[in-house]
């Protein structure tokens, strides 16, 4: 996505700018100078004083974003919120192209590709990152988390943040934000799925990880790999009889069009991590950096928020289609919880006890 400079005089531009420049002024920011009238006078907003704005030139940097997400679903317009934000704060001279529906690469090879230097952004679930940087399984194993706000506290907290830097000096990828697809949920082409015993010897696709496998392995399953990108056309086949993903995903991907149920089982909670390559980061000026940052954070929590809202009418239009949604309560979702209790004690050996705490405890 390409930002746009406001149209303004140069002359103008410089002229205003050169008097807000002078002592005692406030931030350009603040006083909500255009960029465009900031880019007629050389100058950048959001990185005032760095070498990049000298000389009268209009630096441009380019950024290559790629995520999985279909244009419709909030994780797709989170990314493009970024991508305008960005080009609002520094008049056009920061450029995001943006790379929807894995048109660039399935999530593993976006992850890959940052490491390459191919991909500078991507928005990746914690489940494929964890392929690179297995702590990071902690965000899977099965109903850790009760509810969004339990997710949000242990996600934005200080032992997440310690893992995202060892993550960082591990793999050279550096996180900028977590956003959401929200609790994983259960869809079927012909079982309505309201005990673990439901499942047993269906065929349900899950994401290429050890967790999400055992998960429906231990619930009685034949579990499948594949990448997001192939499941409809497996449902619509028949290749796999049925499917995990969080509401967002089975709308905006159209699952619902090829099954029958959806059980609201909220068995894993699906954080998609806002991941920038380090290697790019750290070429960019400082301030352009801070404005990067800000973004990103401010980016999450609208995708969030817009997610939260979004659930509740995604369901309304696939019931409307014929879905059957089916919404457990306690204690049909204890029984789902107790069939998962060994995934939670074999994964968990392969974590520190302090971290699988302070998740639980968040």
């Amino acid at each position: 996505m390409k930002g746009d400079k406001q149209s303004c005089g140069p002359e103008d531009g410089a002229s205003r700018a050169r008097q807000l420049l002078q002592p005692g002024r406030r931030s350009l920011l603040r006083l909500g100078v255009s960029g465009g009238m900031l880019a007629g006078a050389g100058i950048l907003p959001g990185v005032i004083g760095s070498a990049w704005a000298q000389g009268g030139k209009t630096p441009e940097f380019k950024l290559k974003f790629g995520h999985p997400y279909n244009v419709k679903h909030p994780l797709a317009k989170g990314a493009e919120k970024f991508a305008g934000l960005l080009a609002e704060r520094t008049g056009g001279a920061v450029q995001v192209d943006v790379y929807p529906n894995s048109t660039i690469g399935s999530s593993q090879a976006l992850v890959n590709g940052m490491q390459m230097g191919a991909v500078d952004i991507a928005l990746v679930p914690t489940t494929d990152v964890a392929t690179f940087y297995d702590p990071l399984d902690v965000f899977y194993l099965p109903f850790i988390f009760s509810d969004s706000a339990h997710a949000y506290r242990f996600a934005d907290g200080a032992a997440a943040k310690g893992l995202y830097e060892e993550m960082r000096s591990r793999t050279g990828i550096r996180y900028l934000a977590m956003m959401e697809s929200g609790f994983r949920t259960i869809t079927t082409r012909a079982t309505a799925v309201r005990a673990p015993d439901d499942l047993k010897g269906l065929k349900m696709r899950v994401p290429n990880n050890p967790i999400n496998i055992a998960t429906f392995r231990a619930l009685g399953a034949n579990a499948t790999s594949m990448a997001l990108s192939e499941v409809f056309t497996a449902l619509q086949q028949g290749t796999v009889d049925g499917q995990d993903n969080p509401i967002g995903n089975v709308y905006s991907f159209g699952f619902y069009k090829v099954q029958g149920y959806e059980t609201l089982s909220n068995h894993q909670w699906a954080g998609i991590m806002f991941l920038i390559s380090d290697a790019k980061f750290a070429a960019l000026p400082a301030d352009v950096q801070k404005v990067v940052a800000e973004a990103a954070k401010e980016s999450q929590d609208w995708e969030r928020a817009e997610l939260q809202r979004e659930n509740g009418n995604y369901l309304d239009l696939m019931r409307k289609e014929g879905l059957q949604v089916i919404d457990l309560n306690d204690d049909e979702r204890a029984r789902f919880r107790a069939k998962t209790k060994t995934v939670v004690e074999e994964f968990g050996k392969g974590l520190s006890r302090e971290l699988i705490d302070s998740a639980v405890k968040a």
